[in-house]
């Protein structure tokens, strides 16, 4: 149920953030306006694969964040994935060369009954005959079966460190989001402080961005500013943000984006709530001993989403 809920929490803010009215979201999935409103406030379940399609189309962003959102894996699951990207490299193969159940349940059958060391060899046999088990029109180039990392520039390598803040003690919202908002003013001097402070705490007043699972994403777009910026605020001893599950907020994600970047600011606004659905992610941050870790654990390797 709480999933149901952040999801639909989560798309009233990302259909707001777009400037999509319910009716013209509505239309465009062809379905009835109660029904988006009963989506959004978590009383009906996420909509059909079909549905989400249309969602994110309309909305302007990746199908593939709004279906893991409505489908909360196993969290224990994800953070197995997240530190071994070698296991998503091997799920996207499957995938790729269709492989059914059968064969998933076959190899794990082989795998007990050799063990690590006779699996092993059976590979390394595999990679020595593998123009044996070939299809005709097949590559005839030797299997790669350590391919280097994926290169690119994440956003756990641009965030400025001077806006991550690895401990705040503040009573209320308002002096936090004023604060945050006055050091990414200090850095950023286009950015016109008290006038991006009202407009943030007048959309709070609306609608609270704290989403559940002791997180928040207070967002707002910015004229001033010439690109997508994240602050991100860690709160010990949690505050109240007037979150969907009535519990303190412990990890606050701030969002400042120019109104020609919406598409990465909505990418990224639906990565932070698909990546808060995952009940232990934020002890993991907070455990967390330095700014870089903190960043690694928000923006592991599935960030290229964002993009």
């Amino acid at each position: 149920m709480m999933n149901q809920l952040m999801f639909g929490h989560t798309l009233r803010m990302l259909r707001s953030a777009a400037g999509i009215s319910l009716r013209a979201l509505a239309k465009k999935m062809e379905v009835s306006p109660a029904y988006i409103s009963q989506v959004e406030l978590g009383k009906l379940p996420a909509p059909t694969h079909d549905r989400m399609i249309k969602i994110a189309e309309t909305i302007g962003i990746p199908v593939s964040l709004l279906i893991e959102m409505s489908h909360r894996p196993n969290p224990d699951s994800i953070l197995l994935l997240r530190g071994h990207q070698e296991l998503n490299e091997l799920i996207k193969m499957a995938v790729n060369i269709g492989m059914e159940s059968k064969d998933v349940f076959e190899i794990i059958a082989l795998m007990r009954s050799l063990g690590g060391e006779g699996f092993r060899k059976l590979v390394r046999y595999g990679a020595d005959h593998f123009t044996d088990f070939m299809l005709p029109g097949s590559s005839k180039h030797s299997p790669d079966y350590f391919p280097s990392p994926m290169s690119q520039l994440s956003f756990s390598e641009t965030t400025d460190p001077r806006l991550v803040f690895k401990k705040l003690d503040f009573a209320e919202k308002s002096d936090l989001l004023r604060y945050m908002i006055e050091r990414v003013s200090t850095i950023y001097g286009s950015l016109d402080s008290d006038r991006a402070y009202k407009k943030l705490m007048s959309n709070e007043a609306e609608d609270s961005s704290g989403i559940g699972n002791g997180a928040a994403i207070p967002h707002l777009f910015v004229d001033e500013l010439d690109q997508t910026i994240v602050s991100i605020a860690r709160i010990p001893e949690g505050i109240d943000f007037g979150a969907i599950d009535e519990k303190p907020v412990h990890l606050v994600c701030l969002i400042l984006s120019n109104p020609d970047f919406q598409g990465n600011h909505l990418n990224l606004l639906a990565y932070f709530a698909r990546k808060f659905q995952i009940p232990t992610l934020i002890d993991e941050i907070m455990m967390a001993n330095s700014k870089k870790n903190i960043l690694s654990i928000l923006f592991d390797e599935d960030d290229a989403n964002i993009h």
